[in-house]
């Protein structure tokens, strides 16, 4: 777990700077806020609960969860009402836009573009808050068991020399 954190911390410092810059950028552009901070602030925590989510896929189920990864990212893009909104959608995106992490953010950072209403910008938050917890239990507890069953995977990629693999590094976990 600690190996994990350690990862983490150091993909988390490169994902609030992103979130960081991506947002001060649009600020000196002129997008204009209802508040600026929290503009930014909201942009920072979405960057950082999309890489805990991220790096448990990647990390947990490695090649797997890497085009895992990249199917959530082209699923949330039309399914959490990032280009248009959502009652236009086929029903397929509807059914599954209570399920994407987008959909919190960009409501988020609506909020602090358009206004706040009421308490919607702290519950979209918080529900991306559950995501993140929920993938960073997923993670810490799911990949210990799942290191055999990775081994074995990586070590048939590399056999197969069909496409790049890597190793699976973990001491004291075997195969049983």
């Amino acid at each position: 777990s600690q190996r994990y954190w350690g990862r983490w911390v150091l993909l988390a410092m490169m994902a609030a700077a992103q979130g960081l810059v991506t947002t001060v950028g649009e600020l000196i552009i002129g997008v204009q806020t209802a508040n600026a901070a929290m503009f930014v602030l909201t942009a920072v925590i979405a960057s950082l609960v999309y890489i805990s989510i991220t790096y448990a896929l990647s990390t947990t189920f490695l090649h797997v969860g890497k085009g895992l990864c990249m199917a959530l990212i082209i699923l949330q893009i039309p399914g959490a009402s990032g280009l248009y909104p959502i009652e236009m959608m086929p029903g397929f995106f509807k059914a599954m836009h209570p399920f994407f992490p987008f959909t919190y953010a960009i409501a988020a950072l609506r909020e602090t573009i358009g206004g706040f209403y009421g308490n919607h910008w702290g519950s979209n938050i918080a529900l991306l808050l559950v995501f993140a917890a929920a993938f960073f239990t997923l993670g810490l507890s799911a990949r210990p068991r799942l290191i055999t069953v990775n081994r074995l995977f990586a070590r048939e990629l590399a056999e197969s020399d069909i496409i790049s693999s890597e190793t699976v590094l973990d001491e004291g976990h075997e195969y049983q």
